[in-house]
């Protein structure tokens, strides 16, 4: 039997700028004007797929399992109907779950332990303030145990031997800091196991239920585990703990734990000390000894497999240009073999209790995820769903990957895309620039990456300095370089690809949300000469204004943001420099800048103050603000919104 164990290969800062104050009518009066303005596509043809059908979300999302194996759990979305499901996966039969009435936002739900009950957590129109609800799958009742806006909780663990109760955390407001309790979720009661001094950033639950370890973090950026071996006081109290494991801020985003061995003595973690890219290994409580399972030299781990018989780690996963599996173990052979006859790139994504039954997700950068149902002992996997089953009707173009050396000599990573039928020559070209900036793009379905090569764009996507999955130099070789060598890797991909003959350098565009927003603002700001216009979707204008406004919860990783941005106490000079704020009279080219009005993580004010700027500047700019919207659109009216507009906006100035 075994058990998957998905690795955030960024546990010590796992927060991704992907793309809020006041709304004022002046810019509703904006937006209708200027997109009045802009022109519609040129005549429909029959390979131009329609916009209402690539954009949106997914009609079925990536389902979970129950604990028993008997069920699976997703959310079906249409134009007609949105329901979240379960389903025997055996025989079909559908439940429709009861949505929770007060819960009216962004929804994460989940099977609870007892495998009837249904967990919510349910924020308020993108606010990220996490309520938690429950829906009863065979009564249809529904709870509200901790309402969403009002509260900011997330799931932990479960609780062995008590299948009505979880590890949930919950924000405290006087602090900011999230501390750890046992909630009743049957009958809303809660009980405070232990109280966050300021500096816990995880909390992990050994394997019979118990806490354990807690992950540290300094006013240095370092991060430590400590472990206890009995039942810790509710105040933290060091006398209570040990420090097992440490890290320096070098070290900390490519390193820490990923969970308890079944044997309850091993830590299973990642480190990063005596290597560049991240190595699996176990560390023994009792004896002190660390063990080295795995370490590939040229990429990050991405994910891992245990044996639940053996207690042993099987199987691991990379991503270079596509996910690989390195099999480990004989246990897994069989899996590995049954698993690659229905395709080449995959990832295990749950599996129940027992290990007996997981789910399976198979990728396609023509197609939307296909997910199967795979059971270990007949070794065979079936078939259950695919993500968008509306776009297999339609052709999309492939997705290739290419490297680049920078300027400074780095290799640099990332993928293009052409139109189909182009002749991959001398085309209007858009640098697709991803958020986090620690993220990375991924081969694999990417409706914007379609919806704009369909168009006649090249796209461009690239994995720049600071991206993870490359080991901890490349990360670090972004810290202060916002807006520095991280914008001068996309400007190396754009003459990359013009020397590549790809990509006409008089049609050049880039769009990005987030991190990419900002990436966007920046190449309008410094190479107004190397694009024709730019999107920025949720992206902060000012280095010193965004760390300025940042949610509370995120107290424990402003060290982090301190070092790899800057420090506005001590380089608002230097933060300035890199902030498209300061320098909106150097810019140029026309821009559309996109904003949720509930955004927490890059608020309404920097796009109102790049707006205001813009125009005090004389740059012409679209502005659209989406109320209902946080750090992402909320809902297919905001989507269909914003994405007929960014095709108006790349047409009037890279197709005319």
């Amino acid at each position: 039997m075994k058990r998957t164990s998905l690795l955030a290969l960024l546990m010590a800062l796992i927060f991704v700028l992907t793309g809020c104050s006041m709304i004022f009518g002046w810019m509703q009066q904006a937006f209708e004007q200027d997109t009045a303005s802009l022109p519609t596509l040129p005549p429909k043809n029959s390979s131009l797929i329609p916009l209402e059908v690539l954009t949106g979300f997914v009609e079925y999302t990536t389902p979970q399992i129950s604990p028993d194996g008997t069920l699976i759990l997703y959310r079906h979305m249409n134009d007609y109907r949105d329901d979240i499901i379960v389903e025997d996966w055996r025989t079909g039969t559908q439940t429709f779950i009861s949505w929770p009435e007060e819960a009216g936002g962004i929804p994460r739900f989940s099977f609870a332990p007892d495998g009837r009950t249904i967990l919510f957590f349910v924020d308020v129109m993108g606010d990220e303030n996490f309520g938690l609800y429950t829906s009863d799958l065979i009564s249809g009742e529904t709870k509200t145990l901790l309402p969403g806006g009002e509260n900011n909780c997330y799931y932990v663990s479960f609780v062995l031997g008590n299948d009505d109760e979880i590890y949930i955390a919950l924000l405290n407001r006087v602090t900011s800091a999230y501390d750890l309790y046992i909630l009743n979720y049957k009958t809303g009661q809660k009980q405070l196991v232990l109280k966050n001094p300021g500096d816990i950033r995880r909390f992990i639950i050994d394997q019979n239920g118990r806490l354990r370890l807690i992950t540290r973090t300094d006013e240095h950026a370092g991060s430590h585990v400590w472990h206890t071996g009995g039942t810790p006081s509710v105040l933290f109290d060091e006398k209570e703990w040990t420090k097992i494991l440490s890290w320096d801020y070098e070290d900390a985003d490519t390193s820490g734990v990923l969970s308890i061995m079944q044997d309850d003595t091993r830590v299973l973690f990642i480190d990063s000390q005596h290597t560049n890219t991240t190595t699996l290994c176990t560390y023994n409580i009792e004896t002190g000894q660390a063990e080295t399972i795995f370490n590939d030299p040229d990429y990050d781990l991405r994910g891992s497999w245990t044996d639940l018989e053996l207690d042993a780690v099987t199987a691991v996963s990379t991503e270079g240009a596509y996910i690989e599996w390195h099999v480990l173990g004989e246990s897994f052979e069989d899996d590995y073999q049954a698993l690659s006859t229905v395709g080449d790139v995959f990832d295990i994504v749950d599996s129940s209790l027992d290990d007996a039954y997981w789910i399976v997700s198979y990728h396609s950068d023509v197609a939307e995820t296909d997910y199967y149902i795979y059971d270990m002992d007949a070794k065979k996997a079936s078939f259950l769903f695919n993500a968008r089953p509306q776009l297999l009707d339609y052709e999309f173009a492939p997705m290739e990957p290419f490297s680049y050396r920078a300027s400074d000599g780095l290799l640099i990573e990332g993928y293009v895309t052409f139109p189909k039928g182009s002749g991959n020559k001398n085309l209007p070209t858009v640098v697709l620039v991803h958020g986090g900036p620690w993220a990375r793009d991924s081969w694999g379905f990417n409706f914007e990456t379609q919806l704009l090569a369909n168009r006649g764009y090249a796209v461009l996507q690239v994995n720049f300095r600071g991206s993870t999955g490359y080991g901890k130099d490349f990360i670090r070789a972004g810290d202060l370089e916002w807006g520095g060598k991280m914008h001068q890797d996309i400007l190396d991909a754009v003459d990359h690809a013009v020397s590549k003959g790809w990509t006409d350098p008089e049609r050049v565009g880039v769009y990005g949300a987030s991190y990419g927003g900002y990436e966007a603002l920046v190449c309008a700001a410094f190479s107004s000469d190397v694009f024709a216009c730019a999107v920025d979707a949720f992206g902060p204008s000012s280095l010193i204004t965004f760390l300025e406004t940042l949610p509370a919860q995120w107290t424990t990783e402003r060290q982090s943001l301190l070092r790899a941005i800057g420090d506005p106490d001590t380089d608002e000079a230097f933060m300035r420099s890199r902030s498209p704020l300061y320098h909106a009279d150097q810019i140029k080219i026309p821009l559309l800048i996109a904003q949720g009005g509930n955004d927490v993580r890059v608020v309404q004010r920097e796009s109102d103050q790049m707006v205001e700027a813009l125009r005090k500047a004389g740059v012409p700019v679209v502005y659209l603000l989406f109320p209902d919207s946080g750090h992402g659109l909320n809902s297919y009216q905001d989507m269909h919104r914003f994405y007929s507009a960014l095709e108006k906006f790349f047409a009037k100035h890279l197709l005319e």
